[in-house]
């Protein structure tokens, strides 16, 4: 029996004293192998409560291993699954609160990439209490995706902080692709900043401004450089 037998058997049981077992007998190369077998091949196999259970018990075992595994979440992002709502979820946060607070806004960060709606990533922040819209822009900033630049956009007019824009769209500026600059474009018309170092090619008329965010459908179709549909 592999070890990735063993472990979905220990999971399947709920028997996480038999995992805690496992993992101690593995030898330094078995470990290391199998932090990629369940982030990679465990993980993204397994139901919503089941998957929030193992996460759980296994950062509790050892947590600089295990925290990857937050980004097995997508299958469940995907396939309309995820569900932030279960014991083991509040139980994760309570125990990175406590050990290693840190480690909450890193595991925030591991699963934003993998988040499908802004429904998704409002109920990850729910969950984790991320509450600070600086924070949240940070989080934001990492990653290169339409979502992510309509949820800037979004945090950006709620906050009406020029200063702050400014430094996201410089940062937005240094990745120097068409969907950031356009990105940059929206948010410096909308906001009115006349000082950034740049050329867009994304025009936008001062009647269309109040369409941008009617919704994400709308956000993205400006986003890849056409008219908004009024």
């Amino acid at each position: 029996m592999t070890n990735k037998e063993k472990a979905l058997l220990y999971i399947n049981a709920h028997d996480w004293k038999g995992m805690e077992r496992m993992l101690k007998s593995l030898s330094n190369i078995e470990f290391r192998r199998m932090e990629r077998v369940m982030r990679e091949e465990v993980l993204v196999n397994l139901e919503n409560s089941l998957y929030w259970e193992t996460l759980l018990h296994i950062i509790v075992y050892k947590r600089a291993a295990f925290i990857s595994g937050a980004t097995a979440v997508g299958h469940l992002a995907k396939d309309g699954t995820l569900n932030f709502h279960v014991e083991s979820t509040k139980q994760l946060y309570k125990h990175l609160k406590e050990t290693d607070e840190a480690s909450i806004a890193k595991l925030c960060n591991m699963m934003i990439p993998e988040m499908q709606t802004e429904e998704q990533v409002a109920e990850l922040w729910k969950a984790f209490h991320i509450e600070n819209e600086v924070t949240k822009l940070s989080m934001l900033l990492k990653v290169d995706s339409s979502l992510s630049y309509y949820l800037i956009f979004k945090i950006l007019k709620l906050i009406e902080d020029k200063v702050i824009a400014r430094k996201c769209c410089m940062t937005l500026i240094k990745r120097n692709s068409d969907q950031a600059f356009n990105a940059v474009s929206l948010i410096k018309t909308y906001l009115g900043l006349d000082d950034l170092p740049a050329r867009f090619s994304l025009k936008i008329e001062e009647f269309e401004l109040s369409h941008i965010d009617r919704d994400f459908n709308t956000f993205q179709h400006v986003l890849n450089g056409k008219r908004p549909n009024l």
